[in-house]
């Protein structure tokens, strides 16, 4: 990590040393939070890049940020954030981005740590993606992506993008130092010039690593092939991964469909996890998030956006992987979606779930590890909504209710657990004699999953503009 930064920093100077005038975006905030509970609400600490804390307490985060500079056919941009927080359980400085990319044409390069980009401007409880939310921190690596690229030929009817990533997950973790491995295809079909039809696969692969029970993993540019392409583990691999594949594959299919109005966007996204074969050939049916959407352009309308989404991860292709006392056949069910043998901490990172928020991960160990997801099996409906009030104020609600039933292995007692958690969140109207923008949120647990709770925020944030002269 080290030596990263310090790369990170070379690269930065001598870009600026001979780069054109560029903007650069500066960002303060100081937060205070409070809550009946020891800890805070659902919707205070989901989706939140995973750096605000689980209690009572105060954050203070700043950030700089570079844009991309379009004078150029190369474009390069950089940035670097971090936060700070003081609370009931714990006090910790973070680093939250730290990166810089490239751009050409279509294709463009991140390096570093960064945030990914916001989707249906943020009222979604997945930000359109189950396997990959805004819900942990962010990892150091590279990630090559691009547009939309049209296919010869088409007229503009077929276009794909693609992205081509690998990181490494540097917390405390099962197995120690586990790289990770993404890439994904998608196909957009425009058969209107209003009518968009998206088709997509993405493949994630936590591999190599050192494990506390297994040794040192495979971990050859070998091995990184096996990863690629799914097959299964040489020399060194552990008995499941030389049956099965190396690694820990997870991932989703996607579909979309979006018509855009002159002044709005309709949406329906399909989104279906997998952790092995029975998840890609859709024996997980009827698994997966369905989500309807509106979105306005005009955002100061008293509604502007709103989502609804149903997520549904009860069946998992079923109860049974292998049946009742015949361990040589496989069913392929029991997919027991953000966990895994080898690599038992699972599709956490810091201690919160990557994807889905409403899959809830063990609480950390006296060793500071946390060991997977317990509570993966949920039926759940989520309404977002945003817009302006009096076009002063702008305002977002977040209303979520599930069925909670844990694990097959070992359901919660008492299943199906009834949840329900709400956010709202408001801006005051600005002033120039307040140089400060003050958002203010209120969010609260009520059920038999979660706490009764009831919690409060506070914040205080400012944004400027710095233009570099040459």
């Amino acid at each position: 990590m080290k030596k990263f930064i310090g790369l990170f920093f070379f690269l930065v100077c001598t870009v600026s040393l001979s780069a054109q005038p560029r903007e650069f975006h500066s960002s303060v905030s100081l937060s205070g939070f409070l809550a009946h509970q020891k800890k805070l609400p659902f919707w205070a600490t989901s989706n939140r890049y995973g750096i605000l804390p689980d209690s009572r307490g105060s954050l203070l985060e700043a950030g700089l940020f570079s844009d991309f500079n379009s004078k150029h056919i190369f474009q390069l941009a950089y940035g670097i954030s971090a936060a700070a927080y003081l609370s009931h359980d714990d006090n910790a400085i973070l680093l939250d981005q730290l990166y810089i990319s490239g751009k050409w044409k279509k294709l463009r390069l991140d390096l570093g740590m960064i945030h990914r980009e916001t989707e249906y401007n943020g009222v979604s409880f997945t930000n359109g993606n189950i396997i990959y939310s805004n819900n942990a921190r962010t990892m150091p690596g590279y990630n090559l992506h691009s547009d939309y690229i049209a296919v010869p030929w088409t007229h503009q009817v077929f276009s794909f993008q693609f992205n081509w990533a690998d990181y490494l997950m540097i917390d405390d973790r099962y197995v120690h130092h586990t790289r990770l491995h993404n890439k994904s295809i998608f196909l957009k079909i425009t058969p209107h010039a209003r009518l968009e039809i998206i088709l997509g696969l993405e493949h994630w692969v936590q591999w190599g690593g050192t494990s506390s029970r297994y040794g040192k993993q495979p971990s050859s540019f070998k091995d990184y092939l096996r990863i690629v392409c799914g097959k299964a583990g040489g020399d060194g691999a552990t008995n499941s991964d030389i049956i099965n594949a190396l690694g820990n594959h997870l991932g989703r299919e996607h579909l979309r469909i979006n018509y855009k109005g002159d002044n709005y966007l309709l949406s329906f996204y399909h989104d279906i996890p997998f952790e092995d074969g029975s998840g890609t050939d859709f024996r997980s049916f009827p698994d997966g998030v369905y989500a309807f959407y509106f979105g306005s352009k005009e955002k100061k309308r008293w509604l502007s956006d709103i989502i609804y989404e149903f997520n549904y991860t009860k069946y998992q292709s079923g109860r049974y992987h292998n049946p009742p006392g015949h361990p040589e056949q496989v069913l392929g069910g029991n997919d027991n979606y953000f966990n895994n043998g080898e690599y038992q901490s699972g599709w956490t990172l810091y201690g919160r779930t990557i994807g889905s928020p409403l899959m809830t991960p063990h609480e950390p160990n006296a060793k500071g590890i946390t060991l997977g997801i317990y509570n993966n099996r949920i039926i759940g409906h989520h309404i977002g909504l945003k817009g302006q009030a009096w076009k002063k104020i702008p305002y977002k609600i977040m209303l979520t209710y599930t069925l909670n039933y844990g694990q097959y292995v070992k359901p919660l007692p008492q299943a199906p657990q009834k949840q329900f958690s709400f956010a709202l969140e408001a801006a005051l109207p600005q002033t120039p004699k307040l140089p400060l923008r003050i958002d203010v949120g209120i969010y609260g647990d009520r059920g038999e999953f979660l706490p009764n709770n009831l919690g409060f925020t506070l914040k205080l944030s400012r944004k400027d503009i710095i233009k570099r002269k040459k």
